[in-house]
């Protein structure tokens, strides 16, 4: 069950970047950082809509969920759902049965940093 939420992630993180021209998954600690409330094991779907408002796309009955993303010089903020599209960032959650956060991705389109 594990290969295929995993194959399904990386099918979803495979559809988005072919949505644009360049992208790859953000490494960068910095940037990460501001994404840290993302605690798998820990936060939880409220918590994280409270956060980010609802997913702008969601997968496997809402097992899996994307968000549009931009950056500011100290945050990310959701992209509102009619501009989500173009957004630069996109990130990928996946939830367990119970609610909470397994993992979670941030694949930057733009090829900017």
């Amino acid at each position: 069950m594990r290969r295929v939420g995993f194959l399904l992630i990386a099918l979803v993180i495979g559809v988005l970047a072919a949505c644009s021209s360049t992208s790859e998954r953000v490494s960068d600690a910095d940037e990460l950082k501001l994404l840290g409330f993302l605690q798998p094991d820990t936060v939880s779907r409220e918590e994280v809509e409270g956060r980010l408002g609802p997913p702008h796309a969601a997968y496997e009955n809402g097992r899996i969920v994307t968000y549009g993303l931009w950056k500011y010089s100290d945050r990310f903020a959701p992209a509102s759902r009619n501009d989500s599209v173009s957004a630069p960032y996109r990130l990928v959650l996946v939830y367990r049965s119970d609610g909470t956060l397994e993992r979670w991705s941030l694949v930057n389109r733009s090829g900017r940093r």
